[in-house]
């Protein structure tokens, strides 16, 4: 591919604050508590005491809390920078979103206990966690403040429609198992003037096929404009999983426009549902020439391949599969509006195992006359070469939202507009300035979303 510059986005760049789980459900939530009294460790090796949990209380909806703590008695002999927490002993560790003091966890399922540590940070690392407290969220025994029993008028009905792949994956989500890097969107009728209200009211969970087990999905929902918001995961989505947008916007009045409150109507009490199957992420390292593949997280494949040469870096970063796939695909000079002085012109006619990546031309392909340097040297124009059989393969298995990883390519970044996996490498500090529940500044970024220039190709090799 042509060489691009990085895409500078509009999105603030404060440091990421937001809770391990960031979407909110249905309304004022109510718990269970239990904190453990033990003493926490000492500090060691400069880095800040333990914080000490006070309190685990509910937050402003149900399937919340919101955990309280005191600072470490010692910062270790360097400021303290913020705090993360962590559920159920994890080793994955999530910024606190609220003030100093306060760490509020959204997202949860109702019913099931949680345990929670706390930890300060500062550039000496990540300090002494705390000792462990536990609460249960609950269904609120009070009326939720957006959803009044007397509407008010005038008032206008807003609904919504849903995508489960609307990441252009070319399917219909709610018919077909997905891979596991889908985004849904909810695309209301009309503008939404109050997002947090909508925010407020969805919850996102997976359940296992295999075992049944339900569990909130760490993530945030994103604002594209006023009236699409697209829920993208901390992580990919669980595979082999049934996905659950439950919608409790029936009745929720989401602020007004004009003289017109706008009101949900009742065809938002609703869930949304669609399957995942199984997990699939190919890592694709420019440096070692190599794809590695993984199926529910196990190695099954390791492929020789050849990236972009000089020039013609193939792009870093997350690109999804969708049904853009070719069993024989031509590639020419003369799409790429190479000038013959600078290269010697061709076409590669009829070239097989075609699985496109981006609309500006990546494909995984067959690249039977470049056997010498897969694995070895990147010599293409951007495209990933691969053995034939490696190439159909790819071409066999994949499903629509499958992963593919590319890094250390010398190239620019994915731009966020280019192909079905260009909203995952938007940073997730900046992705959470597009949710109104745990944007740092207080609003909401709807700016559009940039893709590469026009005047690219559609076609490399």
């Amino acid at each position: 591919m042509p060489r691009e510059l990085t895409m500078r986005l509009p999105w603030a760049t404060s440091a990421m604050r937001s809770s391990t789980a960031l979407i909110a459900a249905f309304a004022t939530g109510l718990l269970g508590l239990s904190v453990a009294l033990s003493a926490p460790a000492s500090a060691a090796n400069g880095v800040p005491d333990a914080p000490v949990i006070t309190t685990v209380t509910g937050g402003i909806a149900s399937g919340q809390l919101s955990v309280a703590y005191t600072p470490p008695a010692s910062d270790g002999g360097s400021p303290i920078t913020g705090y993360e927490i962590s559920l159920d002993g994890g080793t994955a560790w999530f910024p606190c979103s609220g003030a100093v003091g306060t760490c509020p966890l959204l997202n949860l399922v109702n019913g099931r206990p949680y345990t929670v540590t706390v930890r300060a940070t500062s550039a000496a690392g990540p300090g002494q966690s705390s000792a462990p407290a536990s609460g249960t969220p609950s269904l609120p025994a009070g009326s939720d403040p957006d959803k009044p029993v007397v509407l008010p008028k005038p008032r206008v009905r807003v609904g919504a429609s849903f995508n489960a792949a609307s990441n252009s994956l070319g399917v219909d989500g709610t018919r077909t198992k997905l891979g596991v890097g889908t985004l849904p969107k909810l695309r209301f009728t009309r503008a939404i003037p109050d997002k947090a209200a909508v925010e407020r009211h969805l919850a996102v969970t997976a359940t296992s096929n295999a075992t049944g087990v339900t569990k909130s999905v760490r993530g945030a929902w994103g604002w594209m404009d006023d009236r699409s918001v697209v829920f993208r995961p901390f992580k990919y989505w669980p595979g082999d999983s049934t996905i659950t947008v439950t919608s409790n916007l029936d009745g929720v009045v989401m602020g007004k426009t004009g003289a017109n409150y706008v009101v949900g109507s009742k065809s938002l009490g609703t869930d949304y549902v669609f399957q995942t199957a199984r997990s699939l992420i190919a890592r694709v390292d420019g440096a070692t020439r190599k794809m590695k593949v993984y199926v529910d997280g196990e190695r099954v494949k390791v492929f020789p391949i050849s990236l972009g040469k000089a020039e013609w870096e193939t792009r870093n970063g997350v690109k999804v599969i969708s049904t853009e796939k070719e069993p024989k695909h031509t590639y020419t000079s003369v799409a790429l509006d190479l000038d013959p002085a600078d290269e010697e012109p061709y076409e590669l006619k009829d070239i097989p195992w075609n699985t496109r990546l981006t609309p500006t031309g990546e494909f995984m392909h067959a690249a039977p006359w470049a056997l010498s340097r897969l694995g070895r040297w990147n010599g293409s124009h951007g495209c990933t070469n691969m053995r034939t059989e490696d190439a159909k393969w790819i071409y066999d298995v994949t499903v629509p939202g499958d992963v593919v990883v590319y890094t250390n390519t010398g190239g620019a970044a994915v731009e966020p507009g280019n192909g079905p996996g260009g909203l995952w490498n938007i940073p997730w500090s900046q992705w959470l300035a597009k949710s109104a529940l745990v944007s740092v500044t207080g609003s909401v970024d709807t700016s559009k979303v940039t893709g590469p220039s026009s005047n690219l190709p559609s076609a490399t090799a």
